[in-house]
């Protein structure tokens, strides 16, 4: 299991986040969506979802978190915005972004899994306008792993076009099944075109050399 700092700026802090951690909350809560949708026909709203975490957590809390022996819980508070709405995907969409240059490199959607979207990196630095057919025949530079889902649902990368997957897709090289909220393959794809990027623990597990 891998553990990274909770703000990357801050290497040392002794607060951080476990790929482990997050994969068993993150099951967690999907259960608790389907409860809501099987009896109430709805997802959860930010109050439901916030309210019953902050009733679990409260009479746990001197046993759960590190302050409980001087603190107790009085509230979590939650805030929200307006954004576009959530740019669908399925396996197969070529999506694109920008690289730390300002110049466009593409990816592709693999696989929707339990993991997330598994998101390869073509070596396409630059490029236009692609076709599509063209794309797919080009060398993956970062391997296929999985990406968080809001990193294509707020439009990250964007969904330029689709082709469905075929035997020579589902033979591209895979990479680590670590996922985080930051855009790890772009990253990644700025390393390996030697553009500014994080120098994060492990990066050269992503790249396709």
């Amino acid at each position: 299991m891998s553990w990274e700092p909770l703000d990357v700026q801050k290497p040392d802090t002794d607060e951080v986040i476990g790929d482990e951690p997050f994969d068993i909350l993150c099951g967690a809560m999907d259960e608790v969506v389907q409860c809501y949708e099987r009896d109430l026909k709805r997802k959860p709203t930010t109050n439901d979802l916030v309210t019953t975490f902050a009733r679990v957590l409260a009479p746990r809390f001197s046993k759960t978190v590190a302050e409980g022996e001087t603190a107790d819980l009085v509230t979590i508070s939650f805030k929200t915005k307006s954004i576009p709405r959530r740019q669908k995907y399925r396996a197969g969409d070529f999506l694109k972004a920008t690289a730390a240059n300002g110049q466009p490199v593409y990816g592709r959607v693999f696989e929707v899994g339990n993991h997330g979207p598994m998101v390869g990196v073509y070596d396409s630095l630059a490029q236009q306008t692609p076709s599509f057919e063209s794309l797919r025949k080009l060398q993956l530079i970062v391997r296929v792993t999985p990406i968080h889902h809001e990193l294509i649902e707020k439009r990250a990368w964007t969904v330029i076009g689709h082709l469905p997957i075929d035997e020579v897709d589902r033979q591209q090289p895979c990479g680590p099944l670590a996922i985080s909220g930051r855009n790890e393959q772009l990253n990644a794809a700025n390393c390996f075109y030697e553009l500014p990027h994080e120098k994060r623990y492990e990066l050269e597990k992503w790249l396709n050399r």
